[in-house]
């Protein structure tokens, strides 16, 4: 069968899609890829075409659209209308067999476009509380695949299933055991891994430099030393680098790393963001996480996600708060990283809990979902995984 994703604009709906055409393609079924223009998406793309060169691969971009304030209304609309459009002409080159959208308004007008031409379409959301596009497309859906149990509520009659939020192949396999080696790490010494998603986030990146020089004496009297791997986006990736040589620790800065598997192998804590891809991973390796919701994300679905691993035990959370609580902010932090460095049995209970979050054939489950069309038959009901 031959199955079309729109994905892309940010990495969270991106990097899942990448997963699941990746388990298509070893599957023997033809795939085309509808993403945004952004530099994010053709930075992950290279990527992954680079570690998976298949025939039966194609990638289009077409036109994200979005609408922020009721003054961009009639802009929005305008380009609602042209992706809806370029997507049915994708449509009707490519034939596929049913279309997957991986939620943000990247997949909104490849969902329209897939039911104007009567072809089957699915829809996963990765969230707690799906976005305003997936709330849009899922009325219009024939199915819907959810990260988690709870978001199925949602979706009034349409049929979900929970198939949790796919992962990379490259993320499956288990911790890299040269990664420290290839980061240029020591090895014995507790690492931190801080990241803010694909684009990286400035607020965690001046929140832990900040506290950085609040942790030095601490940091000090480790025996075995701490050491950072830091992803900070492009735009702050020299100023953070400056920062940790300044204060003396060992650190790989990067802008961007199409090796995930690396940082994750090397972690004894995390300290990210809360999206759900981030979080999947987090939970694919184990890791004790200090998580900071986006506070500006949509419904807070981020604090939402954040609050199922805390109450769970895998995570703590550290809100960001406003400009005036920077300083509020940093201690916080400092508090949340001394705690779970300086306690190994907290670090190991934490880890397991977070594994056992973890749902590691998700691409496989939404791949079967995909492949029931291609016999005919079409989904129903819900399934609570």
């Amino acid at each position: 069968m031959k199955v079309m994703i729109a994905c892309g604009g940010t990495g969270g709906h991106l990097i899942p899609g990448l997963a699941v055409a990746e388990t298509l393609l070893l599957r023997g079924h033809p795939v085309r890829l509808l993403v945004s223009e952004k530099a994010i998406d053709q930075t992950v793309l290279t990527g992954f075409r680079s570690s998976l060169e298949s025939s039966r691969l194609s990638v289009r971009g077409i036109s994200a659209v979005g609408c922020g304030t009721s003054r961009q209304l009639i802009t929005f609309c305008g380009r609602l209308m042209r992706a809806t459009k370029d997507s049915y002409e994708e449509c009707g080159e490519f034939e596929p067999d049913a279309v997957l959208g991986m939620g943000g308004f990247i997949s909104a007008p490849v969902i329209l476009a897939a039911r104007w031409r009567r072809i089957p379409a699915v829809i996963h959301e990765s969230n707690a509380i799906p976005g305003r596009a997936n709330r849009w497309t899922g009325k219009l859906a024939n199915h819907v695949a959810v990260g988690w149990a709870d978001c199925a509520r949602y979706f009034g009659r349409t049929p979900v299933t929970v198939t949790g939020t796919p992962l990379r192949s490259a993320l499956c396999r288990g911790k890299v055991t040269d990664a420290h080696d290839r980061l240029g790490l020591e090895r014995g010494r507790l690492t931190v891994a801080v990241m803010g998603g694909s684009q990286g986030a400035h607020a965690i990146n001046e929140v832990v430099t900040a506290t950085l020089t609040r942790l030095k004496d601490w940091f000090r009297h480790r025996a075995l030393g701490v050491q950072f791997v830091h992803l900070t986006g492009v735009q702050d990736e020299e100023v953070v680098r400056a920062a940790y040589e300044a204060d003396g620790f060992k650190a790989n800065v990067m802008g961007f790393c199409n090796e995930m598997e690396l940082v994750y192998s090397v972690a004894d804590v995390v300290v990210a963001r809360a999206g759900a891809a981030t979080l999947t991973e987090i939970a694919a390796f184990g890791l004790p996480a200090v998580l900071v919701p986006y506070p500006h994300a949509a419904n807070n679905h981020q604090l939402c996600n954040a609050l199922a691993f805390e109450r769970a035990g895998a995570a703590r959370i550290v809100e960001q708060g406003d400009a005036t609580d920077r300083a509020s902010f940093c201690e916080r932090m400092a508090e949340a990283l001394t705690t779970l460095l300086g306690d190994d049995v907290a670090r190991a209970r934490m880890s397991a809990t977070a594994k056992s979050l973890a749902i590691p054939d998700a691409a496989e489950r939404i791949a079967a979902i995909l492949e029931r069309y291609e016999r005919g038959h079409i989904p129903n009901g819900v399934n609570q995984c």
